[in-house]
């Protein structure tokens, strides 16, 4: 499984901890991508 960006920018949200655990559960794969999408994403501070 690879997760899209935006579910890890949601999973970052207080409200969404069913992602976090769905992802802490399971383990998926992150691409290089995703990383810079996410990293570069300027809300998350």
């Amino acid at each position: 499984m690879l997760l899209d960006s935006n579910i890890i920018i949601y999973a970052t949200q207080p409200e969404h901890d069913k992602i976090r655990k769905f992802i802490a559960e399971n383990t998926p794969a992150v691409s290089s991508v995703s990383y810079v999408e996410v990293l570069g994403y300027h809300h998350l501070i």
